[in-house]
């Protein structure tokens, strides 16, 4: 049985007896609906090495600008360490859309227009693949190596992380990259196998083709088919994860009659326990303080996977507009867009504060476009899906206040936060949020936690 994931926009196929990704495309699609089958795709490439891909335009289609970018920057590279080798372009509508899209991708795969896809394999078996001639030319050792091997090829450590071995490999293959001389294309094929056995893709293959021959089928389906279903059926869950929270926040609403003094939400991998900061604040007169807490999970190298639906309640959360957030010290990074400048309200946070806490703080500055290289790694994580990838070039690096630090871990955990990264003491960053509209009463906010935790 061929696998199959199929959407309103797109549906994507792998055709087994021809070991290709079929993917067509129904109409004008963009964002997520673009992304998420696309990157199925090409996780369908990888785990089946194909070294064909077809793309049937069975309608007039019209790609936003950045959906173009993140094909350049995060599909095109993903297939190509997926070992892709060609495209097949399918244009029955004679329109110009296959044949830009065959120039955008002929600097890094071989490229095919036809006119249906029984043409397209035809064209396939029939032209001479470059690849055959190049692969007798490689050392054949070169596939047979370890994964030690493969990183000493590089010049790496045995204990490289994915991130070194990714820009080895772009720094290593730049030279190579787009160029159609001989030399160059067998290096580049060289150069892109050894890659795949580095980052341990080549032996994952292998092992999931042997846990799927050998595991059990349930309606002629594999556990990790009907997982791939589940995960890539993302919205459906993720519209009921938002529906869930909200009702949560509503239905606490309407128990309590009443609408909240303030709202303060914390954010990061952590544990929270809100009751010292929700009693500081009634002590300080706001006898209705909305104060909870999203698990966020960042990009690390710790291997600490995401947070199921934790971005989502977070975003959730935004219902209540916030006038302060509170973030642990390696999430902050990541959610730049989500802190006001700080800096028009630090003095007035400064007269309010106590002697001792003014020592045991620090402001926090930031530039937008170093919030662009931390967003980036983030989209990238997660495939890209709600956001353009820029380039940080582009960006000011003129930097803002984004909030105040509480340096002490002892003083952080008297708030009743437990960082959860193990290799990261407690520290927190409170600052006011975008949503905020009340400058006076996220003074007011700030300096009453702040207060009493130095206390």
């Amino acid at each position: 049985m061929n696998e199959v994931f199929d959407s309103e926009h797109i549906n994507v196929e792998y055709k087994k007896d021809d070991n290709i990704v079929l993917v067509v495309l129904k109409g004008t699609v963009k964002r997520d609906d673009f992304r998420t089958p696309m990157m199925h795709a090409a996780d369908m490439v990888m785990r089946h090495s194909c070294k064909a891909m077809a793309v049937d335009f069975q309608d007039e289609i019209e790609l936003g600008e950045n959906d173009i970018t993140w094909s350049k920057k995060i599909l095109l590279s993903n297939l190509k360490k997926s070992g892709l080798e060609t495209i097949v372009f399918i244009d029955s509508l004679d329109n110009e859309i296959a044949r830009k899209c065959s120039d955008f991708c002929n600097d890094r795969f071989r490229t095919i227009v036809c006119k249906d896809y029984e043409e397209g394999k035809m064209q396939l078996d029939q032209s001479s693949d470059p690849s055959a001639e190049i692969k007798d030319t490689i050392d054949p050792e070169i596939s047979k190596m370890t994964r030690e091997e493969a990183l000493d090829y590089m010049e790496l450590s045995h204990d490289a992380d994915i991130k070194e071995i990714d820009d080895r490999f772009w720094q290593m293959s730049k030279k190579y990259r787009g160029k159609d001389d001989p030399e160059s294309v067998r290096m580049d094929e060289e150069i892109s196998t050894v890659y795949d056995i580095a980052s341990g893709r080549r032996d994952r293959r292998i092992e999931a083709e042997k846990n799927y021959e050998s595991g059990p089928k349930y309606f002629g389906r594999s556990k990790k088919q009907w997982s791939d279903i589940i995960h890539y059926g993302w919205k459906t869950w993720l519209l009921a994860a938002i529906i869930i929270v909200s009702s949560i926040i509503i239905i606490v609403g309407i128990a309590t009659n009443t609408k909240s003094d303030c709202s303060v939400i914390l954010f990061g991998h952590m544990d929270f326990d809100n009751t010292f900061i929700y009693d500081a604040l009634v002590a300080e007169g706001i006898t209705r303080p909305y104060v909870s807490s999203a698990d966020l999970v960042v990009p690390n190298d710790e291997d600490i996977d995401q947070v199921e639906y934790g971005t989502e309640i977070f975003n959730a959360q935004f219902y209540t507009n916030p006038d302060v957030l509170i973030s642990d010290e390696r999430s902050y990074y990541y959610y730049f867009t989500v802190f006001k400048d700080l800096s028009p309200l630090y003095d007035r946070i400064l007269d309010g504060l106590t002697e001792e806490a003014k020592a045991g703080i620090k402001p926090v500055y930031m530039s937008q476009r170093e919030a662009v290289e931390y967003q980036n790694e983030l989209y990238t994580l997660n495939n890209a899906l709600d956001a353009e990838i820029n380039d940080p070039e582009l960006f000011p690096d003129d930097k803002i206040m984004i909030g105040v630090e509480i340096t002490d871990p002892a003083i952080a955990g008297k708030l009743g936060v437990d960082c959860l990264w193990p290799s990261r003491e407690t520290k927190l960053l409170l600052g006011q949020c975008t949503n905020s509209k009340n400058d006076d009463q996220t003074v007011l906010v700030i300096v009453s936690i702040i207060n009493a935790a130095f206390s």
